[in-house]
């Protein structure tokens, strides 16, 4: 078999390989590269002993196997990288949310006569989860909350 018949299929897989789909995961990548690697090795040793198409069908068969595993390794690994990462935010979150100042805990603080300007750097400092509807406005000032506070209370972003 002439070398050319060889060497430009074996070269498009490399390229191919290379270039790769962009939505290929990286068993799939590691695969199509050890096959097109694979391929080309085994066609050369394959050459020595008379039997090019054999050797690269050997070799293309042992480079997927090879590639393969080795890209499902990395995949492995991100997907554990992305599953400690999800687990850490919602951590995170959880820690935010009990941080978060509410109705009641501005109620406790008036009641106790802590200063607005206390209870408004608190608000803004440690988050916060109001409920800023008509009827919890009027039980805010019904309960001693000035108009400063309720202000910030509306305008304060929620975030925990």
């Amino acid at each position: 078999m002439p070398k050319s018949r060889v060497l430009l299929p074996l070269g498009l897989a490399s390229l191919l390989a290379v270039t790769g789909c962009s939505n290929m995961n990286h068993t799939q990548k590691g695969a199509a590269l050890g096959a097109a690697g694979g391929a080309g090795l085994g066609a050369i040793v394959g050459h020595q002993f008379g039997a090019t198409g054999a050797g690269a069908l050997i070799g293309g068969l042992g480079g997927t196997a090879v590639g393969a595993l080795a890209g499902n390794s990395k995949d492995e690994s991100e997907k554990r990288d992305r599953q400690a990462q999800q687990a850490a935010y919602q951590a995170q979150s959880r820690v935010r949310e009990q941080r978060a100042i509410t109705n009641r805990d501005v109620c406790d603080m008036v009641q106790q006569g802590v200063s607005d300007s206390l209870i408004i750097n608190s608000i803004q400092t440690r988050g916060s989860r109001f409920d800023t509807s008509p009827s919890a406005i009027i039980a805010l000032q019904q309960r001693g909350v000035s108009n400063a506070v309720i202000s910030v209370m509306q305008n304060q972003e929620p975030r925990y």
